[in-house]
């Protein structure tokens, strides 16, 4: 099943042994993705890490939740995540969330774990609808959504919580047949 690779990149569950790479990765990326998730803090640190690497095994385990990291298939670098959360087994849909190091912003590293992942969701998942839900003002992660193909359903109010604030986010859908574009 993993991993999970495309010409660059290899997916793959988090172990034990990313904490480091995931602590410095999250540390140098608080001004970008700080802004959006607000897990991404400046006082994040190592056990932080260790604990989202544990919680992560255990939602894989229960089937609820595939967080991967995305990581260069060349140097092994630990370029991000890209998950599947929030499964719902009876209604068979699953949330698709992701994030970048800024390092490697605007390479289109998750367009490229998309065209992997999506597949995994629909095929060994056996889900039938996939979601990416992004705050209305975070254009990158929208951009994400709309160069892959996923199709817009709407502005979403008070849908999720950035910072304690509840903000506007925008829905895209992906279901079995959608065409993902290059």
């Amino acid at each position: 099943m993993f991993p999970l690779l495309t010409e660059r990149l290899s997916l793959r569950p988090f172990m034990p042994s990313d904490d480091i790479a995931l602590f410095d990765a999250i540390r140098e990326s608080i001004e970008s993705v700080g802004r959006w998730l607000p897990w991404c803090v400046p006082d994040y640190d190592l056990p932080m890490a260790q604990s989202w690497i544990t919680f992560c095994e255990q939602l894989r385990r229960e089937g609820t939740a595939f967080d991967l990291v995305i990581t260069d298939r060349t140097t092994g670098d630990l370029l991000g995540s890209i998950a599947i959360n929030n499964i719902s087994k009876a209604y068979r849909l699953g949330n698709i969330g992701y994030w970048v190091r800024q390092s490697a912003q605007g390479q289109g590293v998750v367009p490229e774990a998309l065209r992997e992942v999506v597949p995994f969701g629909f095929g060994t998942l056996g889900l039938t609808r996939l979601e990416i839900i992004a705050a209305e003002e975070n254009h990158a992660s929208r951009q994400v959504a709309e160069k892959v193909g996923a199709h817009f359903e709407g502005l979403l109010r008070n849908r999720i919580i950035i910072h304690d604030q509840p903000v506007t986010a925008a829905l895209y859908s992906l279901i079995p047949g959608d065409t993902l574009l290059e």
